[in-house]
């Protein structure tokens, strides 16, 4: 009798432990997980539920634990959480997939090549392209477009450069776009020689073949968003930062997540121009589950490699040339103040010493009194030395 109580006992025991059981969508087990905790714990499973995760621990635990629709053996390999990239171009990736893939060129004759087999196989009405970088090529110069005008006379040409702040055109983009010998502009330069431009646009002087490229509608937006979400997703990466959006690619980025066209998290700043401001800032912080619009992207100069960074002492290859500024100091300065007024995060590119300087200076004026705003300097990449007392709130 005594034996078939203990019997019943473990039999009940066995039921209600199985009863018990939690249930849950997938269940990883035999995985090296990093959790990135406090104490940087590791762990051999876990459990998700309606696309999150429920616990992390050891197998057996949360095996015992929950009754899983599915299992998979992570056969040892190496689980992280999600990554987040404090510095993308989503929209801008799935864009130039679209477009002549110039990355790794070592020539400008290669490049003329790709250009060539791209047109060949999609007649398009106006090529793009970019990726080009001089700095990778025997010739270390910027290309000019004699070559473009004779394989393209009639069909307008635009290169960007991989930084995206150097643009190649041929004749054709430089007679639609209205550019001349004679254009200027505040933060950017035609790049001229024996009297002509060479078709090589910096910063800003890109601006008028932007306005003549053909508009292209939802859909196509829509894929590129698609496209560049399935290759960040395939990389672990389930955050990105773009830097630098639209009021219209904002909403499209948030409908399609709202219909669960998009899974990844976006955290976006508009860009700085005066609709995305006027409509953003009046109407404040936009937080979603998977989208949050807090930070306006600012450029307050170009790059290194196009000679377009703002720095204190000339150019070594460049004599008495020092970059531009794309927004001046008392521009920044204004900026700012509005930004932080709205609550917003200002988070300015710059990459010269002396346009990093200019940054932190407004930022300094606009930050008096506040605590924990986060703004950001994009690249801040070169720093005169007395300059760095602006990262610390000390001042010292």
């Amino acid at each position: 009798m005594k034996h078939y109580t203990l019997f019943l006992l473990a039999l009940t025991l066995l039921i209600s432990c199985t009863a018990e059981k939690i249930s849950a969508d997938l269940l990883v087990t035999n995985a090296t997980i990093y959790t990135v905790d406090d104490s940087f714990g590791m762990a051999e499973a876990f459990v998700v539920k309606d696309g999150k995760i429920l616990e992390i621990g050891d197998a057996v635990s949360i095996s015992e634990k929950y009754k899983a629709t599915e299992t998979f053996d992570a056969g040892g390999n190496v689980v992280l959480p999600g990554l987040i990239d404090a510095h993308a171009h989503l929209l801008n990736l799935g864009v130039v997939r679209q477009q002549v893939d110039l990355v790794g060129a070592t020539s400008y004759g290669e490049l003329l090549e790709r250009v060539v087999e791209f047109q060949k196989e999609k007649q398009s009405e106006f090529i793009l392209g970019r990726g080009w970088d001089q700095n990778d090529w025997d010739v270390k110069e910027f290309p000019t477009k004699e070559a473009l005008d004779s394989l393209f006379p009639d069909t307008p040409v635009a290169l960007r450069r991989i930084d995206g702040h150097a643009m190649l055109c041929n004749s054709k983009a430089l007679e639609l776009a209205g550019i001349t010998t004679e254009t200027s502009m505040q933060g950017g330069e035609v790049i001229v020689e024996n009297g002509e431009p060479t078709g090589v646009l910096i910063d800003m002087a890109m601006n008028p073949v932007g306005a003549i490229i053909p508009k292209k509608d939802v859909a196509f937006y829509a894929k590129a968003l698609g496209d560049a979400e399935d290759i960040c997703l395939s990389l672990g990466l389930t955050t990105v930062n773009d830097a630098g959006l639209s009021k219209e690619a904002i909403e499209l980025i948030d409908s399609l997540q709202q219909s669960g066209e998009m899974k990844i998290r976006v955290y976006a700043m508009i860009s700085n121009y005066p609709e995305n401001l006027d409509h953003f800032l009046s109407k404040g912080i936009v937080k979603t589950d998977r989208l949050n619009v807090r930070s306006v992207k600012v450029y307050a100069d170009g790059a290194l490699g196009s000679r377009g960074a703002a720095m204190k002492e000339p150019y070594s290859d460049h004599p008495g040339h020092f970059g531009l500024m794309i927004t001046t100091e008392p521009q920044m300065d204004s900026l700012a103040q509005r930004i932080a007024a709205a609550g917003y995060q200002m988070n300015t590119h710059a990459i010269g010493d002396s346009a990093n300087v200019a940054v932190l200076r407004a930022y300094t004026k606009a930050l008096e009194g506040k605590k924990d705003a986060r703004w950001k300097v994009e690249h801040a990449q070169v720093i005169d030395l007395p300059d760095f007392k602006y990262f610390s709130s000390k001042k010292t």
